[in-house]
């Protein structure tokens, strides 16, 4: 009926709060391990990881299963299209890539444009013996993926640092000189 009477309107103003979107990205409350449930209204996620991964690459853009302490590698969260997402690292430094910003520790969508890939920069962690990446995919406001089903842990390896002996060697040479004098 129109126009609405006042306690119509007041249930049309509840409504909006009951649920939140992010479209400009996740709040820094969702960077936990794993990443928190998005605050979409009642759905939980979905049972299974529907079809998303998380890529670790390397410099010259080679999927790797293991890496280096302290070096930086490239994290893509990808599958079909999806509109947000988080990824979350138990330890290292995460920075943003293209199309995505910082919430707290983690990355996240910086729009809700329709994408099929989350992308990252993460230095692994300079000491341990791995690390955990975690991620969040919103595909709609009633349909995401994640809580714990879209992780990869990754070994970390450690490079020795070659040690250097120095010897020093030191020759002393002594030289005598005698004289003999003779008197006759």
């Amino acid at each position: 009926l129109w126009p609405p009477t006042y306690p119509t309107m007041r249930s049309l103003l509840v409504i909006p709060a009951l649920a939140y979107a992010y479209p400009a990205g996740a709040p820094d409350t969702m960077c936990t391990s794993p990443p928190g449930k998005p605050s979409h209204g009642t759905a939980d996620f979905q049972a299974d990881a529907g079809g998303y991964a998380i890529v670790v690459k390397d410099s010259g853009g080679a999927s790797v299963t293991e890496v280096t302490a302290g070096e930086s590698y490239t994290v893509e969260l990808a599958g079909a299209s999806f509109k947000g997402g988080l990824i979350h690292a138990s330890g290292g430094t995460l920075a943003a890539g293209t199309d995505a910003k910082m919430t707290g520790a983690c990355v996240t969508h910086a729009s809700s444009a329709a994408k099929d890939a989350l992308s990252a920069s993460w230095t692994a962690p300079a000491s341990g013996t791995s690390a955990t990446l975690q991620a969040n995919v919103v595909v709609s406001k009633s349909v995401y993926y994640g809580g714990g089903a879209i992780l990869v842990d990754i070994p970390i390896t450690t490079v020795a640092t070659p040690t250097t002996t120095t010897t020093t060697t030191t020759t002393t040479t002594t030289t005598t000189t005698t004289t003999t004098t003779t008197t006759t």
